[in-house]
Parts: structure tokens; C-alpha cells; sequence
């Protein structure tokens, strides 16, 4: 199976008197839900379909946990998940504080492996 992508043209915002250029994107076929996933698990493994739903679910709950303990959650070849935060800046060390704290986010790195699978993948342009 190959990667879909299409194109659009996209102006330079510095300079939007310019020609716009053409810019590729990939293009979904949809979404899998948990639901489907799981039932792909449970044909490829000996789990039941509740089996393989709470594995999922605790590791996620378990992850959510650690992750605001502060620590980083590493899942082996599939990646880590670590939380990030945006804050506002202030001048003196002293003046900082919780409350310069804007926005707290979760974040999932895939695994190196992963990452070089996925570039791998041949890509078809569709017209989507």
C-alpha cells in the first residue's frame, strides 16, 4: 500500500506578491478507531478483544501518571511520550513563577525504527 498525497499552491507569506509555489500533503483515508484496532490485535494475537482493551487502557492511564510526576514514558522501539510546557517570560528569575505557565502539553515521539518505516513507504498522488 502507498502513502496518498496531493498538492496545493501556498503563497509565501513573506513576500505575497510572489508566485505561489505547490507544496505536497498527505491525504487521509480515513480513521481507524479503537475499536478496529483492537479487533486487529485480537486476529493477530491470542488476547481477547477485553484483554487487549485494558492493556491499552492502563497503559495509557499509567503513562498519564508518570508523565505528571514528571517522568519521561519510554515504550521501547514504539517511541516516548514526555509533557512540555509554554510559558510567558519574565526578567528576573525571582519574578517567575506557576502562573507564567500557559500552556502544558503531552507529546509522543515515534521510535526511530518507526520513523525510517514510515519514510519508506511509497507515496501515490491521488485527487482527493
Amino acid at each position: 500500500m502507498s502513502l496518498p498525497y496531493n498538492i496545493t499552491p501556498r503563497k509565501n507569506p513573506q513576500n505575497r506578491q510572489a508566485d505561489s509555489l505547490y507544496y505536497a500533503f498527505a491525504v487521509s483515508r480515513g480513521t481507524i478507531t479503537l475499536e478496529q484496532l483492537l479487533d486487529a490485535i485480537c486476529a493477530d494475537t491470542t488476547l481477547s478483544r477485553d484483554e487487549a482493551r485494558m492493556a491499552v487502557n492502563r497503559l495509557f492511564k499509567k503513562a498519564e501518571e508518570y508523565m505528571s510526576l514528571g517522568f519521561n514514558v519510554h515504550l521501547g522501539e514504539l517511541g516516548y511520550m514526555h509533557v512540555t510546557m509554554k510559558s510567558d517570560g519574565v526578567a528576573a528569575p525571582e519574578d517567575a513563577t506557576a502562573n507564567m505557565i500557559t500552556d502544558i502539553v503531552p507529546r509522543f515521539v515515534f521510535g526511530r525504527k518507526i520513523r525510517k518505516n514510515i519514510k519508506e513507504i511509497p507515496v501515490e498522488r491521488t485527487t482527493r
